[in-house]
């Protein structure tokens, strides 16, 4: 029970820095995308986060069995004519 608190805790988190790093990102890209200060260098490192960790914990990842052939059933055989 703790570690699934703990899990959904830390995907809060990614799922708020995601949403504030697209908001500084956006705000950036408005203002003429000026030289890019430490907010905007900390939201690309926190987008990047949020991306790597979307990537390997979601439906998506091999483990799942996204990257798998789907099993062929035995009784299901054609024969090529």
């Amino acid at each position: 029970m703790a570690k699934r608190l703990a899990f959904l805790v830390v995907a809060f988190a990614l799922l708020v820095a995601g949403i504030e790093s697209l908001k500084v990102l956006v705000a950036w890209w408005q203002a003429g995308r000026p030289p890019p200060g430490m907010a905007e260098i900390l939201a690309c490192a926190a987008l990047a986060l949020v991306g790597f960790a979307w990537w390997r914990h979601s439906v998506f990842a091999c483990d799942k069995g996204a990257c798998l052939l789907p099993e062929k059933d035995a009784s299901d055989r054609s024969e090529p004519r």
